[in-house]
């Protein structure tokens, strides 16, 4: 892949690492990824081999302050970071465009795919979590509340993470700027979410949500009963590319 990376200068001014896999397809897959990954993660990978098998353009990329992009890791948040995303749509949208995203990038391909509802063919979320900020706070004890006032930002960590993570309070306040689920989702694409019913980082209340909340009337939520978050075993990226075959 190294040899494969470009970089897109954002509007923000970031330099934002990506790697685009040119097929002459009509069909053009993203990937939006997670809070603190990059693209180098295994679904990520998993789709560029299977896209490649498959002949379909594929599009990855690393938000400012993630991998090999430009930027402090701090000073993002969801509207930086979704606007990073749509620049990166915009630069290689084709005639179908499919947008999976991963945990916050389920989020995020959401917030795209709002301002492109004519040019996206079909999203599929994995373990999606938009609004999740709330969840964030909520699961603060106040000592880790009064910190984050305090000091802008905590390091934690919740169970399926297996490392420890920055949160800012900038981050949880910019989130709470680009709610979705409290009104409908103007989206009329055709979606496809998974989700672990394992999952202790989002709950799968939150892709029921999405069902209820979207416009779309083309929609389907599969609950894995042994599925954690990230959804990353073999049998679930095969899970992973038959809805994105659904779609196409």
């Amino acid at each position: 892949m190294e040899n494969n990376i470009k970089y897109l200068k954002s509007s923000l001014n970031d330099e934002i690492a990506y790697c685009h896999d040119d097929m002459g397809s009509d069909i053009s897959i993203f990937f939006f990824g997670g809070y603190s990954s990059d693209m180098t993660g295994t679904k990520a990978t998993a789709l560029s081999k299977w896209c490649l098998e498959n002949k379909y353009n594929f599009t990855r990329f690393d938000y400012s302050g993630h991998g090999r992009s430009s930027g402090e890791f701090e000073d993002g948040g969801i509207t930086k970071w979704s606007v990073e995303a749509n620049e990166i749509f915009q630069n290689f949208k084709n005639k179908k465009n499919i947008i999976i995203g991963s945990s916050m990038g389920g989020w995020i391909s959401l917030l795209v795919a709002k301002r492109n509802i004519k040019t996206i063919h079909g999203l599929v979320g994995i373990a999606s979590a938009p609004d999740f900020v709330v969840g964030e706070w909520n699961r603060l004890s106040e000592d880790q509340k009064t910190k984050i006032k305090k000091e802008g930002k905590i390091i934690i960590n919740w169970d399926d993470y297996e490392d420890d993570y920055v949160i800012t309070y900038k981050f949880l306040e910019d989130g709470m700027k680009n709610m979705l689920l409290k009104n409908t989702i103007p989206i009329t694409c055709p979606i496809r979410l998974l989700h672990g019913k394992l999952d202790n980082v989002v709950s799968t209340s939150v892709s029921q949500t999405i069902i209820e909340k979207i416009e779309s009337k083309d929609k389907d939520l599969l609950i894995i009963d042994d599925g954690d978050h990230s959804l990353s075993r073999d049998s679930d990226l095969n899970l992973l590319f038959n809805k994105i075959d659904e779609l196409i």
